[in-house]
């Protein structure tokens, strides 16, 4: 399950000869990155949570839950929290497929760079945006800790007997059963986002002659699974040939630094496409590709493992983990600034620049057409009126 390579390879599995492990394994690809995103986008961000809070303070505590359930299943994984029952065996059963698939979706490290900078825009103060990044990262770093301490303590402290391995068949038995409910959570949610569209009728129009899919609740959840499924798999097993092909002392976890600025990169791209044309905002595809795709490829949970890792090695490694954090921090830092510049260009005012609208045409063009139709209207209504005043004297 584990290999050396680079420290960060815990998500490579042990060779498996079953063939009911290696369905399960299919399965957890295809079900756990559908579950976390419908908790994310669909009772998460599109909450009321999210309206009260705001979306900063929500996608925060979404990375930082996911450090402590990253922190948890590592603990059951690595064999650290020895099992005790068929409830905890599933858990050791499930520990790699949750990190690799769920958690890798549930938390993003471009969403995080792409809200710090959109909070620095707001708020007129880029200081803000790189400390809301670093807070995101130090409470990472405490929640992965504290969450395999907590595993730890449900853990049996007995050693392995046959009694242990005879729950092995029944956790199976529950890890099919636990699939089967999160498939019904995923179905329960599709058909709770309703079927209407998600912009008026000449928009949809415009945007259904552009895209392939048209813009509706239900067809962008079906859109964002299948790039978060996508976007799990690639970013992890990126991360994995890296370290093997990067072996670099001076680096401690090459394959998360390249792929969380990589992704982060690529998550900008929406914004990019809309200072071209406002209708790219509806485009669902372009849409999945930079939130959920690239989220998910981003691994935010497997930094927080990696910087935990190194702290716990013995003797402990304080210089590679700051070296670690600061690595990736320069990277977002980087992405940062770009991604500001961009929120800046979004939003000229008119008479500027030209600033893209949801219709497609520049504010200066609308406003134009605007007065194109406004200005004779005027005239033929100060005409009529002149004549009115004729025939009554």
């Amino acid at each position: 399950m584990l290999d050396g390579v680079g420290g960060e390879s815990k998500y490579i599995k042990r060779n498996v000869h079953s063939s009911s492990t290696r369905r399960r394994s299919l399965l957890s690809a295809l079900i756990l990155p559908a579950a976390a995103t419908v908790t994310t986008d669909v009772w998460l961000h599109s909450s009321s949570i999210s309206s009260f809070v705001g979306y900063d303070l929500v996608l925060a505590l979404i990375n930082v839950t996911g450090a402590f359930c990253d922190g948890f299943f590592s603990a059951w994984e690595t064999g650290a929290a020895m099992p005790s029952g068929a409830k905890t065996e599933a858990l050791h059963l499930i520990a790699d497929d949750m990190r690799t698939y769920y958690l890798s979706t549930y938390t993003s490290w471009a969403g995080m760079v792409g809200v710090a900078a959109s909070m620095a825009h707001l708020r007129s103060s880029a200081l803000m945006g790189l400390v809301y990044i670093l807070m995101c990262i130090f409470c990472s770093f405490v929640a992965h800790g504290l969450g395999n301490d907590f595993a730890h303590y449900i853990s049996s402290s007995d050693p392995i007997t046959d009694n242990a391995y005879s729950s092995v068949p029944r956790a199976h038995r529950l890890l099919g059963r636990f699939m089967v409910v999160l498939t019904m959570y995923v179905l329960a949610s599709y058909v709770f986002m309703g079927a209407s569209s998600t912009v008026d009728e000449r928009e949809e129009i415009e945007a259904e002659a552009k895209f392939w899919v048209p813009a509706s609740p239900r067809n962008q959840l079906v859109v964002s699974i299948v790039f978060a499924i996508m976007g799990a798999y690639s970013g992890n097993q990126a991360a994995n040939i890296i370290s093997r092909l990067v072996s670099n002392n001076h680096i401690p976890m090459p394959g998360t630094l390249i792929c969380n600025a990589t992704f982060s990169l690529l998550g900008l791209s929406l914004n990019i496409m809309q200072m071209r044309d406002g209708l790219w905002g509806d485009s669902l595809i372009l849409r999945a590709f930079s939130i959920n795709f690239c989220g998910a490829a981003s691994l935010f949970a497997r930094h927080a493992s990696d910087n935990r890792q190194l702290y716990t090695k013995k003797p402990r490694r304080l210089k590679q983990v700051g070296l670690n954090i600061v690595v990736n921090l320069m990277f977002a830092t980087l992405v940062f600034l770009i991604a500001l510049e961009i929120e800046r260009l979004l939003d000229i005012p008119v008479g500027t620049g030209v600033k893209v609208g949801p219709s497609g045409l520049g504010d200066e063009m609308q406003e134009d057409f605007a007065l194109s139709v406004v200005e004779p209207v005027d005239v033929l209504a100060d005409a009529i009126a002149s004549e009115t005043d004729g025939e009554e004297q």
